[in-house]
C-alpha cells in the first residue's frame, strides 16, 4: 500500500510534469484568446501575449519552460508541415510573371531597406542582414484568417495578398539555407580583416557562394525526391480507404523530411515545410489540410505561446520607444514597398494600398528566422527578445492594419494602376469576385457512384457548372483526366468544401452512401453557407429527421424511394398504362379471344400473366 508521503511525493511529481505545463499554457491561451476575440483581434497575437504573461519573466507561472523544448520543437515543426500545405502554387497561374515580381521584388526590396535601418540601431552586417530577412516575411497564418473570414480569397486583394504570401514561404527556404552562411560571414568580418588580408577574404567569400550553391542545391534535390515519393505513397495508404491512414503517414513523412533536411544540415523546419509544399500540388492536399487542422491549430497555440514566453517585459520597459519606433518604421516601409512593387506591376492603387497594409506585419517564419539566428550567435538575447516584441505588436496590430487599408482604398482608386502597365494585374478578376471563375449556377457533387454519375450526366445535358467531390483517388485521377471539375476529399471536411466552392455555390447535393460523412456535411455546410440547398441521401428513414436537423432541405431515403419506384411501376402496370410487354410474355402465342365476363379461357385455370387483372376500380 503506497504511504501518505509517498502519495505527496507523487503528487509534486505530477506538478513538476509537463501535463501540467501544457494544461497552464493552453488553459491561459484559451482564456486570452476568449478576450482577444471579443475584441474581434486575431488569434496568434493573443498566444503570444499569453505566453508573455505566464512567462519566466512576468508572472512565472511555467517555471519549467525547458521541459516544452522538444514539444516547442515538434510544434514548430507540424506547424510549417501545415502553412507547406495551404500554399497551392496554381494560384499564380493568371499573371505568373507579374505575380513572382510583386512577391520576389517586394521581399527583396524590404530586405535591402531593413538592413541599413538595422545597421543604423547599431548592429553588424550580418546582424542587420538577418533581421532584414526576418522582418521581410509576413504571416502566412494571421493574414491567411483574415481573408478566410471575410470571404475574399477570390477577390482582387485575397489572390493577390495570397500569391505574394506563397512566394515568401517559398523564399524562406533559400532564407534558412542561407542564414548558417550569414553567421559564418559574421566570422569572416571579423577575423578576415584583420588576420587574413585581402586575399583571404576573397577565398572565404568564393567558399561562402560555393557553399550556398550547395546547401541551395540539396533543398531543390529534397524537393524533387520528395515531389516523386511523397504522392506515391500516400495512394498506397488510401488502398483500404482510411483516411486516418493517410494523415498518419503523411504527418510520418513531415518529420522524416524534417530528420532528412536536418541530416543534410538543415533546420528540422524546412523538411517539414518543404514536404507539405511538395503535397500542396497533389489531390491530397485539401483533405489533408482539413484532417491535420484541429492538430496544427492546438500546435500553433503551443507554439506561439511558448514564443511569448521569450519576451521579456523588462526590456520592452527599457527600450520602449525603440521598439515602438521600429514597429512603425516596419509598418510604413514594408507596406508601403509591398503597395509600391504591387501597384507597380500592375495592380491597382486601391488594391495594392489594401494588400500592403495586410501584409505590413512580420510574421511566424520571422519568429524562426530570429530564433535560429540567435542559436547561431549572429543576435544577442537581448536583441532576439526586443526583435520578437516587435513581432508580437505588429502581430496585434494586423486586423487594425488592414481594416485600414480597406477605409483607405477608396481615396486611392483615383489613381488606377501604373500608367506604364497596358492591362491590369488579375484583369478579368473584380472586386465582388472572379466572374470567370464563378458561375451562374454551381453545384456540388459528393460521390461519383451510379447515383452521382447520374445526376452528372443530366447537369452536363443542361448545362449547369459543378464540382464533384470523391473519396476514390483512382476515380479523382481519371476524372481529372477526362476534365472533370474533381477533388480528393471527405465532403465532411470543411477544407474540402471550401475548395469546392460551398461559399458561391447553389446547391450541394450528398449521394455518398456513408450516411456519418451526409451528416456531417449537412452540419458544415449549413454553417458555412446558410443559403445554400442541400439535398441528402441517406438509407434508412430514422436517419432522415437527424438530416434535416442538420441543415438538409430534402432528403432521399433509399428504401422509401424504391419502395416508391417499385409500387408507381406495379401500379401503372396494373392500370393498364405500361406498353410494354413484360419479358415473360414475349414468347406466349397471341390471345385468340377474350373470355367473357365470369367465364375462364380453356385450360387456363388460373392466369399467371398480370396483364389479365382487371384494374381496379376507384
Amino acid at each position: 500500500m503506497p504511504t501518505f508521503t509517498g502519495m505527496l511525493a507523487a503528487v509534486g511529481d505530477i506538478e513538476r510534469s509537463i501535463v501540467v505545463d501544457l494544461l497552464l499554457i493552453l488553459a491561459v491561451a484559451g482564456v486570452v484568446a476568449i478576450i482577444m476575440q471579443r475584441m474581434r483581434m486575431a488569434l496568434v497575437p493573443a498566444y503570444l501575449i499569453a505566453g508573455a504573461v505566464i512567462g519566466p519573466n512576468a508572472l512565472a507561472f511555467a517555471p519549467s519552460q525547458e521541459t516544452l523544448a522538444e514539444v516547442s520543437h515538434l510544434a514548430i515543426i507540424l506547424l510549417l508541415f501545415g502553412i507547406g500545405l495551404e500554399l497551392d502554387i496554381t494560384v499564380l497561374r493568371r499573371g505568373l510573371a507579374r505575380m513572382i515580381l510583386a512577391g520576389v521584388g517586394s521581399t527583396v526590396l524590404t530586405v535591402l531597406l531593413g538592413w541599413p535601418v538595422a545597421l543604423f540601431f547599431g548592429l553588424s552586417g550580418p546582424a542587420a542582414l538577418a533581421v532584414g530577412m526576418a522582418f521581410s516575411l509576413s504571416s502566412t497564418a494571421v493574414v491567411l484568417r483574415i481573408i478566410t473570414a471575410r470571404r475574399e480569397l477570390r477577390r482582387r486583394r485575397g489572390r493577390l495578398a495570397f500569391s505574394i504570401l506563397v512566394i515568401q514561404d517559398v523564399l524562406v527556404l533559400a532564407m534558412l539555407a542561407v542564414l548558417p552562411l550569414v553567421a559564418g560571414w559574421g566570422g569572416v568580418a571579423v577575423e578576415g580583416l584583420i588576420d587574413d588580408g585581402p586575399t583571404a577574404i576573397t577565398g572565404k567569400w568564393l567558399d561562402f557562394a560555393g557553399e550556398a550553391m550547395i546547401r541551395i542545391g540539396g533543398v531543390a534535390a529534397l524537393v524533387v525526391v520528395a515531389k516523386v515519393v511523397l504522392p506515391r505513397i500516400l495512394r498506397e495508404s488510401l488502398r483500404g480507404r482510411r483516411l486516418e491512414v493517410m494523415m498518419l503517414v503523411a504527418i510520418a513523412a513531415a518529420l522524416a523530411a524534417a530528420v532528412v533536411a536536418h541530416s543534410m544540415n538543415f533546420s528540422h523546419e524546412m523538411g517539414a515545410f518543404i514536404a507539405g509544399f511538395v503535397l500542396a500540388g497533389t489531390p491530397f492536399r485539401h483533405q489533408l489540410s482539413g484532417q491535420i487542422g484541429p492538430l496544427r491549430d492546438i500546435f500553433s497555440a503551443l507554439f506561439f505561446t511558448t514564443v511569448g514566453m521569450k519576451v521579456d517585459p523588462a526590456v520592452i520597459m527599457e527600450s520602449w520607444w525603440i521598439i515602438a519606433l521600429c514597429v512603425v518604421l516596419l509598418v510604413v516601409v514594408k507596406g508601403a514597398v509591398i503597395a509600391g512593387v504591387c501597384w507597380s506591376v500592375g495592380a491597382m492603387a486601391s488594391t495594392a494600398l489594401v494588400v500592403g497594409l495586410s501584409l505590413a506585419q512580420a510574421g511566424e517564419f520571422s519568429l524562426i528566422l530570429l530564433g535560429e539566428s540567435g542559436d547561431l550567435g549572429l543576435l544577442s538575447e537581448n536583441v532576439v527578445a526586443s526583435c520578437i516584441a516587435i513581432v508580437v505588436i505588429s502581430l496585434v496590430i494586423t486586423p487594425a492594419l488592414a481594416d485600414l487599408g480597406r477605409r483607405l482604398a477608396h481615396r486611392a482608386s483615383r489613381l488606377g494602376h501604373a500608367p506604364w502597365i497596358s492591362s491590369s494585374l488579375l484583369a478579368g478578376a473584380s472586386e465582388n469576385g472572379d466572374p470567370s471563375e464563378r458561375p451562374v449556377r454551381h453545384i456540388i457533387v459528393a460521390g461519383f457512384g451510379p447515383i452521382g454519375q447520374r445526376i452528372t450526366e443530366e447537369l452536363d445535358r443542361i448545362g449547369v457548372s459543378y464540382t464533384l467531390v470523391e473519396l476514390n483517388p483512382d476515380t479523382v485521377r481519371e476524372q481529372q483526366r477526362r476534365g472533370k471539375s474533381i477533388i480528393f476529399g471527405d465532403i465532411g471536411n470543411l477544407q474540402v468544401l471550401e475548395t469546392a466552392g460551398i461559399d458561391h455555390a447553389d446547391a450541394l447535393i450528398l449521394t455518398v452512401p456513408d450516411e456519418e460523412a451526409v451528416m456531417r456535411a449537412c452540419a458544415v455546410a449549413r454553417r458555412r453557407a446558410p443559403n445554400i440547398f442541400i439535398a441528402a441521401r441517406t438509407g434508412l428513414l430514422s436517419k432522415s429527421t437527424t438530416a434535416t436537423k442538420l441543415g438538409a432541405d430534402h432528403v432521399t431515403v433509399d428504401e422509401m424511394a424504391t419502395a416508391e419506384a417499385m409500387l408507381q411501376v406495379v401500379v401503372e402496370r396494373l392500370r393498364g398504362d405500361e406498353e410494354i410487354v413484360p419479358p415473360q410474355a414475349m414468347d406466349e402465342p397471341p390471345v385468340e379471344a377474350e373470355a367473357e365476363p365470369g367465364e375462364e379461357s380453356a385450360g387456363d385455370e388460373v392466369s399467371d400473366d398480370p396483364s389479365s387483372i382487371p384494374p381496379k376500380v376507384k
